[in-house]
């Protein structure tokens, strides 16, 4: 899927058990940007309960189905600059900004 022209993998439910691979995610509904990160290690950032925002995701969705797409990038000093493009394009209301 496509996101701010980069070419995101998924979309995945937030249930998903992921892997430890690096790169940038992006969490949201059918509705709205709940939010955006990046990540040396997705599985460790994201399966279960890890994610100290995953609760606000949850009373944001308002009840929709939350997503989950991922973009592997290896490169930190890329992932930085395109979580904070990707930050400053979707306005997500989770996180940082």
């Amino acid at each position: 899927m496509i996101i701010a022209d980069y070419n995101f993998e998924g979309p995945w439910s937030l249930d998903q058990i992921f892997n430890d691979v690096p790169g940038i995610y992006v969490i949201y509904t059918s509705q709205k940007w709940l939010d955006v990160g990046e990540t040396d290690k997705l599985g460790q950032r994201l399966n279960g309960e890890n994610h100290e925002r995953k609760s606000q995701w949850i009373l944001n969705s308002n009840r929709l189905p939350i997503s989950i797409a991922f973009l592997q990038v290896d490169n930190i000093a890329l992932r930085l600059v395109v979580e904070s493009r990707l930050r400053q394009v979707l306005s997500p209301v989770c996180g940082e900004k």
